[in-house]
């Protein structure tokens, strides 16, 4: 997914820099400002017992599916209801069939797409109306008793994958653009997800880190909250209506929803520092490991100290592109020394 502060090419840099401060082969890993949950499935790939976190929708739909889940999905019930070939393999089957539905003319065509009444360009009008089939589609088979949680979650986390993939924005859905992308302009498909079992119960939230933080225990703790003053609630609003499909009536030029009760006060600058200490200070976890870069709104020296009062820390860096939505070209690699930015990765052992 396109992402703010996505992790999955800085894996090998905290992976490398977490077995240097000395974190253990195995045990419970907590992520608790997961996203896109690229460092979760990581380490629940290598075994950990995984405890994942976020306070969007959107995002608790993909920790369902992929941290929460660890057998591939029977879908028994739905398989009978639709008489879906006996030859494919369930999730096969029904990913086919929900491609193989029509455009309709609903909310998402109405609020999203570039021929419905607002004229938002965040989709085509065939990939809009395709969300409202397939996503509307889902919501009945929920009703009806047709599929369990797991199923549910499984299927959502297909969706939005697939219409983040053909979404017409660059970098956030703060915006769309007035031009197409070219992978705008191709038709939403859902893709299989494969999911791992690490054999644990892993386990998901939907809360504020500084209200979790008190209820959760383990070996070690990653925390990765937004660096900079952009709420994700705001910047992923589509998502997130995708997610809880409550079909609200949006705002703006932009179509934004109500999300007065989902602000981080990791991206207020006054009350960041403040929001940390009470994460970290409350942190039951031999290691707390912090990700942040050099333009972040807390002071790296603050940073240190807030941690340094729990125990011993060490700073590990790595170069890094800043967040675009464009791919990075080798012939673009370094070209622009205002392309690049430092991550940090702070460790502090308890």
């Amino acid at each position: 997914m396109k992402y703010i502060g996505n992790k999955k090419r800085l894996l090998g840099f905290i992976d490398e820099s977490l077995k240097n401060a000395g974190i253990p082969d195995s045990g419970i890993f907590a992520d608790i400002f997961s996203g896109t949950t690229s460092v979760a499935e990581h380490y629940k790939n290598l075994g950990y017992k995984i405890i994942s976190n976020d306070f969007m929708t959107y995002s608790f739909v993909l920790q369902k599916a992929l941290i929460e889940g660890n057998k591939m999905l029977c879908f028994t019930d739905l398989c009978a209801h639709l008489s879906l070939e006996e030859s494919a393999t369930p999730v096969d089957a029904v990913i086919d069939y929900l491609n193989g539905l029509k455009p309709i003319k609903g909310y998402a065509f109405d609020n999203y797409g570039s021929e419905g009444c607002q004229g938002r360009m965040y989709f085509t009008a065939e990939n809009a109306g395709l969300i409202d089939a397939i996503r509307d589609e889902i919501a009945i088979w929920e009703k009806e008793g047709l599929i369990s949680d797991a199923e549910k979650y499984y299927l959502l986390a297909l969706i939005i994958d697939a219409a983040d993939h053909v979404a017409n924005m660059s970098g956030t859905y703060g915006a769309y653009l007035k031009i197409w992308r070219s992978v705008a302009l191709k038709e939403m498909k859902l893709k299989k997800r494969n999911l791992v079992d690490n054999g644990m119960q892993n386990t998901v939230y939907r809360e504020k880190a500084e209200d979790l933080i008190h209820r959760i225990s383990g070996d070690v703790l990653y925390l990765d909250p937004p660096y900079n003053s952009r709420q994700y609630a705001s910047n992923f609003h589509v998502l997130e209506s995708i997610a809880v499909w409550d079909k609200q009536l949006l705002a703006g030029v932009a179509g934004l929803r109500d999300y007065s009760d989902q602000k981080s006060d990791f991206s207020r600058k006054a009350l960041a520092p403040k929001a940390l200490e009470i994460v970290v200070n409350a942190a039951k976890f031999r290691f707390i490991a912090l990700s942040y870069n050099n333009e972040g709104i807390i002071p790296h020296e603050q940073i240190f100290q807030i941690l340094s009062n729990v125990g011993k820390v060490k700073v590990f860096k790595t170069d890094y592109r800043r967040f675009r939505t464009e791919r990075n070209h080798e012939k673009r690699k370094y070209k622009d020394v205002d392309d690049r930015t430092l991550e940090y990765l702070f460790v502090a052992e308890k």
